[in-house]
């Protein structure tokens, strides 16, 4: 026979058995036949084979035509079942054997349907089957024998069904019954399912995937045993199963989440750590987690150890945690974050610009010459202007334990990273070189700036601040300035009402108008958007800013500089002699820029400023006590306003909800009582309200961005009246609300009834 032929034969005869198996029997029939015919004598194995299989498809056609009536015997049913069992029929065969072992469960006919299972790879199926079958067994001394073959057999089944716990048990019994070489063994079996159990159960869901098989589980665990590694992080290495399947397998195993280290997604250290030996979690193998949701996460090596929680809540008192599974050296890296040991990171190019030279002339340095610390200090700039980050915080722990770096954004600081202890001092020093620090001095607090130019091009600055803590230790703490531009009035987020008042005040040619509030509530911001909107080349325009943080085209903008005495009352007293239109002074100090102010507002001059003031009202009564001439500053005063910067909703996953009475009668008590414009039921009923929910937007937030809320006070006759005989701040407030002024939080609920924030975001920010 030549090979073709030889190649033809064997296809068509893989073809006759698909047929049979899928039990279509007249097909394989005929497939059988042409191949019968086509095989010639001197082939008389092959012929035979061929009409041996014909054969037995006739048998099985006959028997699955015969009409089955209730008066076939038990012993008839299993007869046919045989038949189609020796067939290879074995989908059939189980269909008989299981009505069979319905109607008489027979230590035979469980066994023989365990072997169809085992046929067809069903091997946990045929497990449970032998178990059945070993269940209704007689067992007798005259049958002893059998029933330890049946035992082999299901300890051979449960193996390959990868339930090594089960099968380990069947050969422990199996042991003492066995002699001789077979005893030799099922105690090498014994052995090596041991093994298996100790360090490899965890993964049952890939050997039941067939994505693992034992001989490399057993490999595996040798060589983590002489590592020292887990087996978990050898399979990954060594033998390039993924990561998500080991996770899957974890999660499967212990019935909880699995976690993986990833340093960016990383909410900082929780607070339950302060106090806590590192030793103790690294025994244990357990590292508490924070969560997105605010709760906290156990992760454990081992979720079914109940004494490693029960010690775990008492050390860290904690009296719940989500339990979640992780890789141990996923861990390991976990507690090196928390303790200030991880060295990993990824940092790209960040370029410094002396202040002298022109951006456009800056080389970048090559990649080569940057150290790690350099790149780390740089990796942590870009970082911060990439996530939008107001300021970078610096913070050196005590002992052995690094430092800790924060971003503020949207108000709050986040942790970042940790900072290896023996990175630590150098890194302090390399933003004091870049800043121009002296990097000797750590007793005394030190101010400085740094200019860069990002990878994608782009500049900013930097305001750099040291103070020294305890331990001999130094925190940094920078300010990102540049990079900002102007925004127009109708970005800042004025209610339509209040931006007409506030435009009305702007296009006065003279007079005063302050911007209140604390630290960081966007007075600059405001600031320059005001001068945006006056900026024109009919105007001249001078600002002292400390530090200027936006330039704008058309403003003559000086940055002052207390140590050599250019203070903003000094650079205050040069622009009035440089024939200004309007003066933008960054902050109000002390008495002496306080009165500066007023005679310049009275002089024929728009002059704008920040105070650092809780209230429109407030400020009245501020400058009153700094000494100012109460009937100049009447006269002068065009408008205060305070503002506060609140959380935003995120836009893509705000929720919209029908609040409840409860809900209701909160707003309306918090709004309070408004003259001209009172907050009623149906106010809120007929606006939708929204709630925070979450999503990869606003890093499972619920919140993006800032939104505004402003206070406006504007003097009316009244107004004026009570400033000159300096009334008290109740009665200036009543009267503004009289002229039409909405209080913060007044501002603030009539913003969460446009979408834009909620109730909890507005107390966080006022007062009232």
């Amino acid at each position: 026979m030549n090979e073709d032929l030889r190649s033809y034969i064997e296809n068509r005869l893989k073809e006759a058995e698909l047929y049979a198996k899928q039990g279509l029997v007249d097909e394989a029939l005929e497939v059988y036949r042409d191949l019968r015919n086509l095989v010639s004598e001197e082939e008389n194995g092959l012929k035979q084979e061929i009409q041996k299989r014909i054969f037995e498809l006739e048998a099985f056609k006959g028997v699955v035509s015969e009409e089955e009536t209730p008066q076939d015997s038990f012993e008839e049913r299993l007869k046919k079942a045989l038949i189609l069992k020796e067939g290879a029929f074995y989908q059939q065969a189980i269909r008989l054997l299981e009505d069979l072992a319905q109607e008489n469960p027979n230590p035979e006919v469980y066994r023989h349907l365990a072997e169809c299972l085992a046929a067809l790879g069903q091997h946990e199926k045929a497990a449970n089957c032998l178990k059945q079958a070993l269940r209704h067994f007689p067992l007798s001394p005259e049958n002893r024998l059998e029933f330890v073959e049946l035992q082999k057999k299901l300890a051979e089944e449960l193996e390959k069904a990868y339930e090594f716990e089960q099968a380990l048990l069947v050969y422990q019994k199996l042991k003492e019954e066995l002699l001789g070489e077979e005893k030799v063994q099922a105690e090498e079996k014994i052995a090596f399912l041991q093994e298996l159990v100790q360090g490899a159960a965890q993964l049952k869901f890939l050997f039941k995937e067939k994505i693992l098989t034992p001989s490399i589980g057993k490999e595996a665990l040798e060589i983590a045993r002489e590592t020292g590694s887990s087996v978990e992080s050898v399979l990954i290495e060594k033998f390039g199963i993924s990561k998500d399947l080991i996770g899957q397998a974890l999660s499967r195993f212990y019935n909880c989440p699995f976690w993986e280290f990833k340093e960016d997604l990383l909410l900082g250290k929780p607070q339950c750590l302060e106090g806590v030996k590192e030793s103790f979690l690294r025994q244990l193998l357990v590292a508490p987690l924070a969560k997105d949701d605010g709760r906290l996460a156990l992760v454990m090596a081992n979720p079914f150890d109940l004494g490693a929680i029960e010690q775990a809540k008492k050390i860290l008192q904690v009296k719940e945690f989500e339990i979640m599974v992780a890789i141990r050296e996923d861990i390991l890296k976990l507690l090196d974050y928390y303790y200030g040991k991880l060295e990993y990171f990824e940092a790209p190019e960040l370029e410094i610009l002396p202040e002298e030279e022109p951006v456009e002339e800056e080389e970048e340095l090559p990649e080569d010459q940057e150290s790690v610390v350099v790149q780390f200090a740089n990796y942590v700039l870009e970082e911060a202007y990439n996530r939008g980050a107001s300021d970078i915080h610096i913070e050196s722990l005590t002992g052995k334990r690094g430092a800790q770096i924060r971003f503020r954004i949207d108000g709050e600081c986040i942790p970042f990273q940790t900072v290896p202890y023996h990175m630590k001092r150098p890194l302090i020093s390399r933003y004091k070189i870049m800043a121009g620090l002296d990097i000797a001095e750590k007793r005394l607090p030190q101010d400085g700036k740094i200019k860069f130019r990002t990878r994608t091009g782009k500049v900013f600055e930097v305001r750099v601040a040291t103070i020294p803590t305890i331990e001999n230790n130094e925190d940094v703490v920078m300010r990102i300035l540049g990079g900002v531009q102007a925004r127009t009035l109708e970005e800042i987020g004025l209610r339509p009402e209040v931006l007409e008042q506030f435009r009305r005040i702007l296009e006065m040619p003279y007079g005063l108008i302050l911007v209140v509030g604390p630290t960081g509530s966007g007075k600059t911001t405001t600031l320059h958007a005001a001068l945006h909107y006056i900026n024109r080349p009919s105007k001249k325009i001078w600002t002292a800013e400390d530090p200027v943080e936006i330039v704008q085209e058309g403003l003559r903008q000086v940055q002052v500089h207390h140590k050599i005495g250019l203070t903003f009352a000094r650079v205050l007293r040069a622009f009035l002699r440089a024939d200004p239109d309007v003066i933008m002074i960054g902050e109000t100090r002390d008495e002496e820029t306080a009165h500066a102010l007023i005679e310049a507002s009275l002089t024929g001059h728009l002059v704008f400023s920040t105070l650092h003031t809780n209230s429109a009202p407030e400020t009245v009564t501020r400058l009153l006590g700094m000494g100012i001439d109460p009937y100049n500053f009447a006269d002068a005063l065009l408008g205060i306003l305070a503002q506060r910067l609140a959380k935003r909703l995120c836009p893509d996953c705000k929720e919209p909800f029908t609040p409840t009475e409860k809900e209701i009668e909160e707003l309306i008590f918090e709004y309070g009582n408004h003259p001209l414009r009172p907050l009623t039921e149906e106010d809120i009923r007929q606006a939708t309200l929204y709630r925070p929910v979450g999503c990869h937007r606003c890093n499972q937030t619920g919140y993006r961005g800032r939104v505004a809320i402003h206070e406006l006070l504007t003097p009316n006759d009244e107004l004026r009246e009570l400033i000159v005989k300096a009334a008290p701040v109740h009665e200036i407030r009543e009267a503004a609300l009289r002229n039409g002024m909405f209080t913060l939080k007044q501002d603030g609920i009539l913003k969460v009834l446009t979408g834009e924030t909620d109730l909890k975001q507005v107390r966080a920010v006022c007062v009232r």
